[in-house]
């Protein structure tokens, strides 16, 4: 090959890694200098810091010497209860509460954003168990220069970019939700600041923690809304390999549909207890068992059936085409199978009601000579047993 040209591919594959990066150093807060177990406790973390004087939250499971103790562990702490959506930390804030006061999350970003490309802000968040209300949206800000601030009211005078939580959360205190915010860079933006500027709307739960419980939460009004947050990720809209994932078309066998997870639809059990089911939008980066967004909403709907129908029980299996050597297959297609059981797990789906293996290329639903056919037999079947 002409050397010229190997340095030009070189230069565009060094590119393209370099797009698809997440520009937040710690997305799931767990890179910390110590184990809090004392509220307040973000300035622990390597990454994120409250901006004002707020005083945000940190929270990581600990281990038992300090278990009775901490106030700030992971699942259980003053303000719910709450395993992490992934890894064992998590940050917490006060998006509102009595008069001004708020709490933000600040992080500086890898390297800056560049001017004129898209960019968007994945974020899971999840309302705390003893919130007295909820806001109707969080706001994220992408500055050029570190801010601080000698209060802990709300922040003013910046443009931020917002997501309505009123439809996307609502009450739930169970699950975590992700957040999606999309952003057109100026050019230079280095610092991410997360939380609740102008908030218009409050919205009471109307619950209230145990009398058992000493909760941090003010019970007597109803203006605190307290927020867990985990899995801060900020990448550019054109990830080149998001476009590589194996496709999986439309299969000539019985394939999920959302209207089957409907509780309310009749046939539902008929339609998918003990038959194979493919999800056709169950997609991993090229090679690798690295579920890619696209799949969470599909999965999502599995998730809410087995929630509604918790004595039934489910089994994965992970297939690839007969390309390569078999026993890599054998092996990618076990570990594509446990990444989905490993995504219903931290939605709190019981593990002992999953079970998953590979099966390599074996069984092909059609033709591996072509394509399309590879295609279809790259797949990940469900099954719902008693």
């Amino acid at each position: 090959m002409n050397k010229c040209l190997k340095v030009s591919i070189y230069i565009l594959m060094s590119l393209q890694v370099v797009k698809a990066q997440n520009l937040v150093s710690d997305s799931s807060f767990e890179h910390n200098k110590y184990i809090p177990v004392i509220l307040s406790s973000i300035g622990a973390n390597n990454s994120w810091s409250a901006p004002t004087m707020g005083t945000t939250d940190l929270f990581c499971e600990c281990g038992k010497k300090d278990k009775e103790k901490s106030e700030a562990q992971v699942p259980q702490n003053p303000f719910g209860i709450q395993k992490a959506n992934t890894g064992k930390c998590y940050a917490g804030i006060y998006a509102f509460s009595h008069g001004d006061y708020r709490e933000y999350l600040l992080t500086q970003l890898s390297m800056p954003m560049e001017a004129g490309l898209k960019y968007e802000l994945y974020m899971y968040l999840s309302l705390a168990d003893y919130s007295r209300v909820t806001i109707e949206q969080i706001g994220a800000c992408f500055l050029r220069s570190k801010p601080t601030f000698t209060s802990s009211n709300v922040i003013q005078g910046f443009k931020p970019v917002y997501a309505k939580l009123t439809e996307e959360i609502g009450n739930d205190t169970v699950n975590w939700h992700q957040i999606i915010i999309e952003y057109k860079a100026k050019g230079g933006e280095q610092f991410l600041l997360i939380g609740s500027f102008d908030v218009y709307d409050i919205y009471p739960t109307n619950v209230k923690a145990p009398k058992n419980v000493r909760t941090k939460i003010n019970q007597r009004t109803e203006r605190d809304a307290y927020y867990y947050i985990d899995d801060v990720s900020l990448r550019q809209t054109h990830d080149p390999y998001v476009a590589k994932f194996d496709t999986v078309v439309v299969a000539k066998v019985d394939t999920i549909k959302p209207t089957v997870f409907n509780s309310s639809d009749p046939v539902a059990a008929e339609i998918t207890l003990d038959r194979s089911l493919i999800l056709k939008n169950v997609l991993f980066e090229t090679g690798k068992a690295v579920l890619l967004p696209p799949s969470f909403p599909e999965l999502d709907s599995v998730i809410k059936y087995l929630n509604n129908k918790p004595l039934l029980k489910i089994e994965i299996s992970g297939y690839t085409d007969n390309v390569g050597n078999e026993t890599t297959n054998t092996a990618l297609s076990e570990k594509r199978a446990q990444a989905v059981a490993d995504y219903l797990v931290s939605k709190r789906i019981e593990p002992t009601r999953i079970t998953s293996k590979g099966f390599g290329s074996a069984k092909p639903i059609v033709t591996n000579d072509t394509e399309e056919g590879r295609k279809q037999n790259r797949r990940v079947e469900f099954m719902f047993v008693r």
